[in-house]
């Protein structure tokens, strides 16, 4: 989540007073056999729930439960319900872990560096462990009409390949930024697009007569453009995915929805801002509601934008799902409907981090002997005539930026053997930034005891990085951030002068404070230099 944002939930989050359309959240714990552990549940109950009612609810299973903060999720139900959108339901948001790239994918088979080899197991979890339990536990149907499933980037793919091969307990789909580039083969191994996996699940049998898919992606979910044809590939392989569906008999009329959001990024701030399109998609208000006429799909290149005449529609009424509508004609065999995302008044936030007023301070370059000769490395990186305050708060979307662009394939893609991937770079910079304002904060405050250096290697092989997901990181390093920014802007410049020692070496606040972008700098061109070129974005 950007900072901005990060900052502004914060703020204004909502005061947890019982209304009329407040849902409650419960906590749940499910022991798994299958995945021979226990697993997080967050239970969200729409106003009036009650376990002695004679009634079931619908029900939507969703990946990924962890982030419900980050996609506000409880306050966009809250919302929608008092505007009578939706019709009651049930979320049962499933916590992943350290599993995570293993336990979701495709039950079927492993891609090729055997990433989701436990998603059969994750399959039998759901299917024998889960919905029992949720059925039994919070009254929830067993129709599959009324059973959603759905997740975001690897999760979405998890969520459709569930309901595509048991229909008989989901009839629908949600798949925010799906990872449908998931194949069998790697890009350097003789890859063709025939090697994805679910295309290739897709393209053997026909869909289901009351199969439902809604489809979404952004047009910065990634950089990456396999074919060179001017598409990012998660687009591409989105709409391959679609016309493969088309091809073996589903009908977009009935049984697609798919929304691509302009500027729409591979995170959850993204995802959290088309989720009441979603929500209405699969529980609006008004039962056997058709879905709004689609849209053909454009598939044109950037060049070829200045000769379609877009036309302004209006979004439902009901739907005030805070996103214009924009049709373009075009002749190509799917459809979509295409959404520029906007915030409402409600929910906007700042884009830029708010500047924190500065406290006035002497802030000079370190002189040789404030610091280990190591780090001119990163001193060196500070311009003459900067801030380094400011430029911690200028580097904030950069990181955020350079990062959230990234595929959580991309993200474990590495330039050379034994090196970091970009993963377990963006966490080294967190847990760096983590230690030395550590430093900064012992010694500001007269604190004369000697501190330990840290193996950052050894951090890398211990932090997990790889099996987080790349928004789950950059939500970290956002809150790491504002910490950090907030520590720094607090000291006087008598405590910029305090110093003490640390990998047994003198080092100043004031040193420190000049590290902590230089440091950040170096990776951020260390990045642009070896990591871009091999991911073919350079």
């Amino acid at each position: 989540m950007p900072l901005a944002a990060l900052l502004c939930s914060m703020l204004s989050a909502p005061v947890n007073e019982p209304t009329a359309t407040a849902v409650e959240l419960r906590q749940e714990f499910l022991v798994s056999t299958h995945l021979d552990r226990e697993v997080e549940l967050s239970i969200l109950l729409p106003a009036g729930w009650t376990s002695a009612s004679a009634a079931t609810y619908p029900v939507l299973y969703l990946n990924d439960g962890q982030d419900l903060p980050r996609l506000h999720l409880g306050r966009t139900l809250e919302r929608l319900y008092a505007q009578r959108i939706l019709q009651p339901f049930v979320l049962v948001a499933i916590h992943a872990n350290e599993e995570r790239m293993y336990e979701y994918g495709i039950a079927a088979q492993a891609d090729y560096n055997d990433r989701g080899n436990k998603a059969a197991a994750y399959t039998r979890f759901v299917v024998d462990e889960l919905l029992p339990f949720a059925q039994l536990m919070y009254k929830v149907t067993a129709n599959p009409a009324e059973t959603v499933f759905a997740g975001f980037s690897l999760g979405g793919l998890t969520a459709f390949d569930l309901v595509w091969h048991h229909p008989e307990l989901f009839a629908r789909a949600g798949v925010f930024s799906g990872s449908f580039w998931w194949r069998r083969r790697g890009l350097d191994d003789g890859y063709t697009p025939a090697d994805r996996i679910m295309h290739g699940l897709v393209g053997a049998k026909q869909p289901h007569a009351t199969h439902q898919f809604w489809l979404q992606t952004g047009t910065l979910d990634e950089r990456g453009d396999r074919n060179g044809n001017g598409v990012i590939d998660a687009i591409d392989d989105c709409l391959d995915l679609i016309e493969l569906l088309v091809q073996q008999g589903l009908e977009p009329a009935r049984q697609l929805r798919y929304v691509q959001i302009e500027g729409g990024h591979h995170h959850p701030d993204t995802w959290g801002r088309v989720m009441p399109d979603f929500l209405q998609w699969a529980f609006g208000a008004t039962v056997a509601q058709p879905l709004a006429q689609p849209l053909p799909v454009v598939r044109a290149q950037l060049d070829q934008m200045a000769e379609l005449e877009p036309e302004l529609i209006a979004a439902p009424a009901a739907a005030e799902t805070a996103a214009h509508l924009l049709a373009v004609e075009a002749a190509v065999s799917t459809e979509i409907l295409n959404i520029i995302a906007a915030p409402t008044a409600e929910d906007e936030c700042p884009e830029e981090l708010p500047v924190l007023p500065i406290q006035p301070m002497s802030i000079t370059r370190p002189a040789d002997g404030d610091y280990l000769p190591y780090y001119a490395t990163y001193i060196d990186l500070v311009p003459a005539d900067a801030d380094p305050r400011q430029l911690l708060h200028e580097q904030t979307t950069e990181v955020q930026a350079t990062f959230g662009a990234l595929t959580d394939e991309q993200a474990l893609q590495v330039y050379a053997p034994g090196k970091w991937t970009s993963k377990q770079m963006l966490l080294h910079i967190v847990d760096t930034e983590r230690v030395f304002a550590y430093r900064a904060l012992r010694f500001a405050r007269g604190d004369a005891q000697a501190l330990a250096g840290f193996d950052e290697n050894d951090y890398a092989d211990n932090g997990g990085a790889n099996v987080r997901s790349m928004s789950d990181l950059l939500a970290e390093y956002a809150a790491v951030r504002a910490a950090t920014l907030a520590l720094v802007n607090s000291f006087t410049s008598a405590q910029l002068q305090q110093g003490g020692m640390a990998n047994n070496a003198e080092v100043t606040v004031n040193a420190l404070l000049y590290i902590l972008p230089g440091h950040e700098r170096h990776h951020l061109n260390v990045f642009r230099e070896r990591y871009l070129p091999v991911l073919g974005v350079a």
